[in-house]
């Protein structure tokens, strides 16, 4: 059957072992992560491929890891992981664990086969991780989940909590943060910590479409949920929501309010795109959180989702319900080339200073 694949771009902000008070990582690069982590899966028993444990961890989502195809030549990563659900919203596809914690290869649909053997449910996510252009993609299928949050936890939580980092001693605070030793460090006990953070990718500042609506923007827009009755962790202007006396408003009738905030501004290029990669929505579907920009003349607003840097694929999927990494990967590799070009220009850009830096109002 044919396959539509959607990709979001996410740069990786920081991947690797940070002190609390400087800014460059001191080992575990993203290929170093790639690498442990890959190390750390193989031959495991699959229910231990979650770092969480599920009656202490509640509140993470469950998070299998299915398969990471290491690509030597590039240096990519191609992982197929199995986000834990349990909802109803489409099918659930299933691995039967064997006697030896090892999962069936073929997967089943909950659909379509019952079984009473041990078997996690979930759906599939895909991740490709890209070292030479510093960034990662996340390929949506119909049948697939994308969950950025999700990854970016299960990726720190296999380092801090499962991970044997051999030149490292870790311990855990009452608050859950993991901290880190260096062996031959003795001078700075437990001052590091791992971090892990993405974000996600506009087009690049060269890119014409994102050129001309810069030049029409007249105001921002930015959209939040905002909890009535739980205490906002969030910084900024919403912080400070629950102060205000709206009419019509109470905390009987719902526990969230979606709120909406325009500011008039003519940002450069550059701000545009950095306003998008930090507060753009990277959800599946449209939904109220995002950024957006009112055009000239006050009568078109363009959300940040519509200038991601993202791409499609097509491939066949022979028939299978959850994809091989391998397979996956070298159908990836026929656009790679393309898909990366304009990242690696605008990280060129950057490293040099000479990317776009004024739009015209």
């Amino acid at each position: 059957m044919l396959q539509s694949g959607h990709i979001n771009f996410f740069n990786v902000d920081k991947c690797g072992i940070y002190s609390f008070v400087g800014k460059e990582p001191k080992g575990l690069d993203l290929t170093e992560t790639f690498l442990k982590l890959s190390e750390w899966v193989e031959g495991r028993d699959y229910e231990t491929t979650n770092p969480w444990d599920r009656k202490s961890d509640r509140n993470k989502t469950p998070c299998y890891c299915n398969q990471i195809h290491y690509d030597e030549k590039t240096g990519d990563f191609l992982l197929v992981l199995l986000k834990g659900e349990n909802d109803k919203s489409g099918p659930l596809y299933g691995f039967v664990i064997g006697p030896d914690g090892k999962p069936e290869k073929t997967p089943i649909k909950q659909t379509e086969k019952k079984t009473k053997k041990k078997t996690i449910w979930g759906r599939p996510c895909y991740y490709w991780v890209i070292p030479e252009a510093n960034c990662i993609a996340s390929i949506k299928f119909e049948n697939s989940r994308c969950d950025s949050t999700m990854f970016q936890e299960w990726v720190s939580g296999c380092i801090d909590l499962r991970v044997d980092l051999p030149d490292m001693k870790k311990i855990s605070t009452t608050t859950g943060l993991v901290r880190i030793q260096f062996t031959d460090d003795e001078e700075n006990p437990y001052k590091y910590h791992y971090k892990f953070d993405m974000s996600l990718r506009s087009l690049s500042t060269t890119s014409a479409p994102l050129q001309e609506m810069v030049s029409k923007i007249t105001h921002i827009i930015r959209r939040e949920t905002v909890s009535l009755n739980v205490k906002n962790q969030r910084e900024g202007w919403v912080k400070h929501f629950g102060h205000l006396v709206l009419p019509y408003t109470s905390h009987q009738d719902g526990k969230s309010r979606k709120v909406e905030l325009t500011v008039e501004a003519r940002p450069t290029v550059a701000e545009a795109k950095e306003i998008i990669e930090k507060f753009g929505s990277s959800g599946e579907a449209s939904g109220w959180d995002d950024v957006g920009f009112v055009l000239e003349g006050g009568t078109k607003t363009v959300w940040a989702r519509s200038y991601r840097h993202s791409e499609n694929i097509s491939l066949d999927d022979d028939g299978n319900d959850i994809l091989d990494a391998e397979f996956l990967y070298k159908t990836l590799t026929h656009y790679r080339a393309r898909f990366i070009a304009p990242i690696l220009k605008d990280n060129r850009d950057a490293s040099t200073g000479t990317g776009t830096g004024t739009g015209t109002a």
